[in-house]
């Protein structure tokens, strides 16, 4: 479904709405994560892998992470750390990215709304979790080689999609629509956009 921003629906205005409070929170309280910040934090970003982020052996390591990564980390090598410390024993790429996110707001975040719209509306061809159908990817192509690809081809549509006419319009809609939100970067602003349509 292509997002039209001139007809953002009030429930889908209200969606954002309650949304931008608890990744207010975050943004704000990440260094506190104690049980309270860790509870905003599972509901908002984390309970779509409630399998894995619900025990103990995941839960306080990620936090832990969260903690103690730089900014800066690229991140294939946050999954990997993720991988070794998690007893999930895979590459959690949405986590990751969420975790890089929020310690530097100009990362964009790989969830499945996001997936969704850029496959179907923006026809990338994402590679992670693939099995089959119509692009059948090479043998000896690894998970990190998949998450790769995605990562790249969705920092790069940020990148541009940003500094396009339909981008700029965007950041403006949720600047007028959401003034005590301003702050927030302009890569979050779209994922917002995104999030309250898919």
């Amino acid at each position: 479904m292509k997002i039209d921003i001139n007809n953002i629906s009030p429930r889908q205005k209200l969606k954002i709405s309650k949304g931008l409070c608890d990744y207010q929170y975050i943004m704000d309280n990440w260094q506190v994560n104690d049980a309270d910040f860790q509870e905003v934090y599972y509901q908002f970003y984390l309970k779509a892998r409630w399998a894995v982020m619900s025990k103990p052996g995941n839960k306080i390591p990620y936090f832990k992470k969260l903690q103690s990564i730089s900014p800066d980390k690229p991140l294939l090598e946050v999954l990997i750390e993720l991988r070794d410390c998690m007893e999930s024993g895979c590459y959690e790429f949405s986590l990751g990215s969420k975790l890089l996110h929020t310690r530097n707001p100009l990362i964009p975040i790989y969830d499945k709304n996001v997936r969704e719209y850029l496959a179907e509306e923006e026809k990338l061809c994402f590679w992670w979790h693939r099995s089959g159908g119509a692009v059948r990817l090479q043998r000896g192509i690894s998970e990190l080689d998949k998450i790769k690809h995605d990562w790249d081809i969705l920092c790069d549509w940020y990148e541009k999609f940003l500094h396009s006419k339909k981008g700029r319009q965007w950041v403006e809609w949720f600047n007028i629509s959401f003034p005590s939100y301003i702050n927030i970067s302009d890569i979050k602003k779209v994922d917002f956009i995104i999030y309250a349509s898919y």
